[in-house]
């Protein structure tokens, strides 16, 4: 199995370049603040959960490799219960875009494809 983490370090910092950027947008750029304030908060949730499920990955991989009989698991209630609780918490404060909120949940996930494709091909060189 191929080392996970320069790609996990990699989409943790693309994201975070684009939680600056909106977050310069919202200081900004005024009439787009709550969608730039829900997709920031989506995308805090979407970097928790993405290395919440990297470490159970981790976890289960060393179980697996070390023939232990463990049951295991990804994971999967807690992090939908988080992005369930920050959904919650962008209906519940006006301030958020529900929409940009429930998007930005989803693009750590969807960061981690270029971003494999890319280090794999920069390996390969």
């Amino acid at each position: 199995m191929d080392n996970m983490t320069p790609m996990i370090n990699a989409v943790t910092r693309v994201t975070f370049v684009l939680m600056a950027g909106l977050l310069m947008g919202y200081a900004l750029h005024h009439e787009t603040r709550a969608v730039t304030l829900g997709m920031t908060l989506g995308l805090l949730a979407g970097i928790v959960n993405f290395r919440y499920l990297a470490v159970k990955v981790r976890r289960v991989a060393e179980s697996v490799a070390n023939n232990e009989g463990k049951a295991f698991s990804l994971g999967f209630v807690t992090r939908i219960s988080f992005a369930i609780l920050v959904t919650m918490f962008s209906v519940k404060i006006e301030h958020f875009s529900l929409e940009a909120t429930i998007a930005g949940v989803f693009i750590p996930q969807l960061l981690s494809i270029p971003v494999g494709i890319y280090l794999s091909v920069k390996n390969k060189m």
